[in-house]
Parts: C-alpha cells; structure tokens; sequence
C-alpha cells in the first residue's frame, strides 16, 4: 500500500470524494455521487484510488433501495494522525487523534516547580509517538497550546508570567519530521474552541471562555471566531488593573495577583486567625471545608465567586456574549458555581453562566482540533469547510 504523505498526489475528484467521506463519517458510492453530482464511474475510480492510497476503506455492507447492498466507506486508519500538546502552568498534557477523529493515545506529565516544561514535552511526545505505532499512517501536524500572547512568544518577549519553553527548546523537544506544520495557540484560547466544537459552548455563536485557577485569562468568541485583537492579547484579563486609583505601573499582573489560587489561599489564612482548626492547606480543602459548612471558609468562598463574578460582569459589558463559560481548576468547582451565577445574574439575568464540560482536557483537545481542522484542509482544499477559526500561528520546520 502506497503512503500519502503530501496532498498535491490528490487530484481535485479525488478531494471532492473523500470530502464528502470525511464529513459523512461513512459514505456509500451512491451518497458521494449525490453530494458531488460525480458520475458513478467516476466516484468509482476515485474511490480505489482512496483506498490504495491507504485514505479509504470499506468498513461494511448496508442494505440499499431495491434490496441491493451498499458498501459503505470510512476514513481509513492509515491517513493519518495529528498530535495536541496543552503546556500548561502544572502539566504537559498530550492527545493524539487519527484524521478520523479517533482517539490513538493520550498522556500528561506533571511539572516541578522550577520545569519550564521542555522535558515534559519531549517524554510526552515519545510516549505519544510509541503507543501510536506506525500502523496509522503519517503524523500530518501537532497543534501546541501555551500560556503565552502568541505573536510575544514567537518574538522571544520575555514579559509574560509563564513559565513555558521559549520556542528555540519547544519545537526541537516535539522531535517532529522536518517541514511538519506546527500550530502555536494560547492555551484559553484553544480551551474556548474546545467548548464551541464539543463542550458547554455547543451552538453558541457568541461567548466567553473564563480560566479561574493558578492563572486568570479568557478566550473571547465572537460569531465563532476567537478575538486576538490587534497584538494577540484579546483575553489577557490577567492584566486588568485592581484598584486602579493608587495602581503602581510594574504591577503588571494585578488582577491574577489578586484572583488567583495562590491569594485566594492566602485570604484564607488570613480569615482564620481565630479558628480552633488549622487552616486549609490547598485550594481544594477550602472548597471542602465551604461544601462542609465551615463559616469562614464559606465566607471566603462566596467572596471569590463575587469577585469571579465582577470579572465575567466586566467581560460581558465589552463583548455582550450569550453565555460565561467557566473553566479553570477554581472556576469550574461547584462550591463556586452558584455564587458567581448569582453575582452576575443580579445584573444581568439573561446571562448564564456555566461550568467547563470538558474540564482539564479542555485545552489539549482545542489544540487537537485545531490540528484535525488544519490537516483535512490541506488534504481537501477547497472542499472542506474549516469548522475554526484558524488565524493562528503556522510554524513549519525547516527542511
């Protein structure tokens, strides 16, 4: 079986046939000629060509009109896989799917406190290459989605507050074939498409995305395009002023100083003084306690959800979206939940805000589908219709 790896070796029938494949999911040769208004032979011919190329299969039989049987054709296997890494604050965390869509193999390592996630990323993509296996075809691009203004990380800015790899150690730690397409996204972002293809955010044209957690950022969606703005930092609420009065200049990350785990912790210490028991260790054992009916705990709890609350507000004032999507280890705890719905609803009663349904994995399958999206595009061209939004940045490695 011969193997496709550039899509130039299709001719335009060829696209037009495995466009309708793909988007069906499975496909009969009567379906493809109806969708492409091919002749019979034609779909024929392009059909064995598909599957000599390893793009196609058979997959079974099903009863058509007149009791005749119809096979039925899928996505083979062996055209091919992409790969999604999140490098997030705590974790590297790697998907890998076939351009069918299944999921092939799926791994997360977490970082030290001083890693800034090179060799997280180079154990992940190994694990990842071996539990692929050779038997699904070429990697066809690997989507990377970081705590980064994307267009500052690619000019080597070192003003962000993330710890992730400068791009000279990243794209040699993916260990991928030279003149592969490499998608860089900002993490929140890739968590908002996330949502809109598969999560909470289905069937919304217009929402936001809010991460609550170590680190405060929002991916902004506006008629299912993500906002970026002029220099790349639409969403980047990290850095909106607290007390803008008496604010100095150098705080550049007020609001996540101040909504973040860390000092939302510290808060909680601070409230305890005059309790019999030890104070909470990490973020979740305040949540337990609060869900427990601890009174201070609650106290500070419902305070973060109204100040959580004031954000999502601040948010929806700007962009007026249909919905608030929380995501983020704090964001989507349901301790939380109800007080920042109360706090915005109280103003803005036709806005509902709801929790992440794709949790932790939000950002890495963003980065898949961004992958999934980019390497059908290159094999059907301008037959398939880009589901995302993909004015995102393309590094291909050199040759």
């Amino acid at each position: 079986m011969a193997e496709i790896t550039v899509e130039s070796d299709l001719t335009d029938t060829e696209r037009a046939v495995l466009s309708v494949i793909v988007d069906e999911g499975e496909a009969t040769r009567p379906l493809v000629a109806r969708n492409t208004s091919l002749s019979a032979p034609t779909v024929g011919t392009a059909v064995g060509r598909l599957i000599d190329l390893g793009l196609a299969q058979a997959v079974r039989t099903a009863q058509g009109a007149l009791g005749r049987a119809a096979t039925v054709y899928a996505v083979a296997p062996t055209a091919g896989w992409l790969m999604g890494i999140d490098v997030g604050s705590t974790r590297v965390h790697a998907r890998a799917r076939g351009v069918d869509g299944r999921v092939l193999a799926e791994f997360a390592v977490d970082l030290a406190a001083t890693d800034t996630g090179t060799d997280a990323v180079r154990s992940v993509v190994k694990r990842i290459r071996r539990a692929v296996g050779n038997g699904n075809g070429p990697l066809r691009a690997a989507g990377v989605a970081l705590p980064r203004v994307i267009p500052d990380y690619l000019s080597g800015d070192g003003g962000s507050n993330s710890g992730a790899p400068p791009i000279d150690e990243l794209l040699p730690a993916l260990g991928v074939p030279r003149g592969l397409p490499v998608l860089l996204e900002n993490n929140v972002n890739c968590a908002a498409l996330a949502e809109m293809e598969q999560g909470a955010a289905r069937g919304q044209e217009d929402f936001v995305y809010l991460q609550v957690g170590v680190r405060i950022g929002a991916g902004i969606v506006a008629g299912r395009r993500v906002l970026r703005g002029a220099h790349g930092g639409a969403g980047e609420v990290s850095a909106v002023p607290v007390g803008w009065p008496s604010r100095r200049q150098e705080d550049a990350w007020a609001l996540e100083r101040y909504l973040g785990s860390g000092r939302l912790l510290e808060r909680a210490h601070e409230a305890w003084s005059d309790e019999p028991t030890d104070p909470p260790r990490t973020v979740p054992e305040l949540f337990t306690a609060a869900a427990d009916g601890n009174p201070v705990a609650r106290g500070v709890v419902e305070q973060h959800a109204d100040d959580v609350g004031q954000l999502a507000l601040t948010l929806a004032a700007v962009v007026d979206p249909g919905i608030v999507v929380l995501g983020g280890g704090v964001g989507r705890n349901p301790v939380l939940t109800p007080g920042v719905r109360a706090a915005v609803q109280r103003y803005r009663p036709d806005l509902d805000v709801v929790v992440s349904e794709l949790g932790d994995a939000a950002s890495v399958e963003g980065a898949v589908a961004l992958t999934v999206d980019h390497a059908r595009g290159a094999l059907l061209h301008g037959h398939h219709h880009r589901r995302l939004d993909l004015r995102t940045a393309v590094v291909n490695l050199p040759d």
